[in-house]
């Protein structure tokens, strides 16, 4: 069942010249997993194959070309009727690309830094031949269009990186208290894990989603999805971010930042956890809720907890088989174009997809750019940025909230929210 009843397709877009339902304004990458296409690319240098895994835009898995512009997430790019997308680094497509034989024929590994090098005019043979065989797709089919040189400075109250449960409820308190707040996520929508429908009763539901954009909106702030925080520095003892979405450049100025980014699903550290057929668990659910994709027919699904739980029930509802366990420490992945099983050290698991619910690595990235320290969580055996029980994080006018800060759940994300946001008001 490539997808639920009651989510109709209305659209067709090509994919290396195959026609694919789809439905408007849905990720291409929804798109191909409801057709059976997992395998959307092949790695740089050895041609591995490569399918989407985070679902959020934060992994390079689902690269793709699309309408003649190279390097586009597939989880990102909108369906739309007559849509053309090519795989990338593939010859002739990534089902069956000849390169290939470039991982098959280097099992103990590619050095290219000593290809040939035993002569000179044989290593430069070499590496021109290596150039022409890797890389991450041909430049554009056309000119990009002229951009201005730079971006005019905009002033807010505060900026809230992440419209998931900790950065709206920041913006719902700067709102009330009259703040102008500008809320960036890199989503089509605000929401974060909220939108996956996995949370327990009494957790943030979409529809007071719905009312904290309404209210920032009401206070003269804005809600920007489809917005990606670029970077964030120092000018003047005053922080600086650089926006980039909707095709346009901006930059901000804020008293405050509130960063709330959430963190990047990991894949299983096994051999073949980068293989197409794994996929993070709140993406798959996010998918299945909004735009009714069943990923497959059987699900190995890693991971413990409530989340892992209430997903389980879902996809079996979808018509799944599902298989549950802890995680995948010890095994093998089986299957090169598309999984097969997985292979455990107490059993083999037959499946086609696999699902991973563990907590994702918190995004520390941007804390860390304008010098908030972070620290080592055991548990999620990760670095996670270090925050006081306010938000605060020493470094002035920067605070953070939510599982940039470690593992919690949604409601206690949002609280911390709270917290950071009637610290930012200032």
């Amino acid at each position: 069942m490539p997808r639920l009843a009651g989510f109709p397709t209305d659209a067709t877009i090509r994919f290396d010249g195959t026609s694919i339902p789809a439905r408007r304004g849905e990720p291409v990458a929804a798109a191909l997993l409801a057709a059976g296409r997992p395998l959307l690319s092949r790695s740089a240098k050895y041609h591995r194959p490569r399918g989407p895994f985070c679902l959020a835009g934060s992994c390079a898995g689902c690269v793709v070309r699309a309408d003649g512009l190279p390097g586009l997430r597939a989880c990102r790019i909108a369906c739309r009727d007559g849509l053309e997308v090519e795989a990338q680094n593939a010859f002739p497509g990534a089902r069956h690309d000849l390169l290939g034989a470039i991982d098959l024929a280097t099992p103990r590994g590619l050095d290219h830094h000593r290809l040939a090098t035993w002569s000179l005019l044989a290593n430069r043979a070499a590496v021109a031949l290596a150039r022409r065989l890797s890389g991450v797709g041909r430049l554009p089919s056309a000119a990009a269009p002229a951009r201005p040189s730079y971006p005019v400075e905009e002033r807010f109250d505060a900026l809230v990186v992440g419209a998931g449960p900790a950065g709206l409820a920041a913006a719902e308190a700067l709102a009330e208290a009259g703040r102008r707040v500008l809320v960036a996520d890199e989503a089509p929508a605000p929401g974060g894990r909220l939108r996956a429908r996995l949370g327990a009763p009494g957790d943030p539901d979409l529809a007071w989603v719905g009312a904290v954009v309404r209210r920032v909106s009401a206070a003269g702030g804005e809600v920007a999805t489809g917005t990606c925080a670029a970077g964030l520095w120092h000018d003047g003892g005053a922080p600086l971010a650089l926006l980039e979405g909707d095709g346009r450049v901006r930059l901000v100025r804020a008293r405050a930042i509130v960063l709330a980014p959430g963190g990047h699903p990991q894949p299983p550290a096994v051999p073949g956890g980068d293989r197409p057929g794994v996929l993070a668990a709140r993406g798959v659910a996010t998918l299945l809720a909004e735009h009714g994709v069943v990923p497959g027919a059987r699900a190995a699904l890693l991971g413990e907890g409530e989340e892992a739980e209430r997903l389980a029930v879902a996809l079996a509802r979808a018509g799944m088989e599902v298989a549950c366990a802890p995680s995948a420490e010890g095994g093998v992945v089986v299957g090169r174009g598309r999984v097969r099983a997985l292979a455990l050290p107490f059993g083999r698991i037959a499946c086609d997809t696999i699902v991973v619910a563990a907590a994702p690595a918190p995004a520390f990235e941007l804390g860390r750019a304008l010098g908030a320290a972070v620290r080592w969580d055991p548990g999620l055996g990760a670095l996670a940025l270090a925050a006081e029980e306010d938000g605060s994080t020493g470094v002035a006018g920067l605070l953070a909230a939510g599982e940039v800060t470690g593992a919690t759940g949604p409601a206690g994300a949002a609280e911390a929210g709270r917290r950071a946001g009637r610290i930012a008001r200032g």
